[in-house]
């Protein structure tokens, strides 16, 4: 089993938040209904931290899931 890695996606405003999360969803659930992931890993990767730097008044959104699949989500992003 793959280890578990995150990324930090800056956010300086709200609705940026909900449109990053509505895509990570999006492509969750794609890669769960192609077979590319399983239940417990869809699972997992579904459970993102939102933390609020208040030095820089910035929302970080941390994605985890394996490292194939966060390089799968920032090659669909670009």
């Amino acid at each position: 089993m793959e280890a578990e890695k995150v990324i930090s996606v800056p956010i300086k405003e709200l609705p940026h938040l909900k449109v990053i999360l509505a895509g990570w969803y999006n492509f969750l659930k794609d890669s769960y209904d192609q077979k590319t992931i399983d239940a417990n890993a869809f699972k997992d990767s579904l459970k993102t931290n939102v933390v609020y730097n208040i030095d820089s008044d910035q929302i970080e959104l941390l994605l985890s899931g394996t490292e194939q699949l966060l390089q799968s989500f920032r090659k669909k992003l670009s």
